[in-house]
């Protein structure tokens, strides 16, 4: 989902580097999803869900921000933090389209 998996494919970083990154990563996925999922079962509007999600999640935003810019640094990959948050606002936002079509497909009334 995050193309986390793609970004730390790469050469010359640790196996331990890797696994903290693919468990901060399976967190943050698994949070996000959750939220959906609650959201979705209590009927919120796109915006609410919006408004829901932009409070959720946010220690594990933190953790994988943290592990991914990690490993692109050790990559030597310039601006590794900005990647990593770049990276994780894109989950998010994939999340929130998601949930928009998930929505479109429910008839109303």
């Amino acid at each position: 989902m995050i193309a986390v998996a793609l970004l730390l494919s790469g050469q010359a970083v640790p196996q331990n580097m890797l696994a903290t990154a693919d468990k901060a990563n399976a967190a943050y996925v698994q949070c996000l999803f959750a939220t959906a999922r609650a959201a979705n079962e209590a009927h919120l509007s796109v915006d609410a869900f919006q408004g829901k999600l932009a409070s959720a999640c946010v220690a594990e935003q933190q953790e994988i921000v943290r592990a991914t810019a990690a490993v692109l640094k050790r990559r030597g990959e310039a601006g590794p933090e900005s990647k990593a948050e770049q990276l994780a606002r894109d989950a998010r936002s994939s999340v929130v389209e998601t949930y928009r079509r998930t929505r479109e497909l429910i008839p109303s009334g």
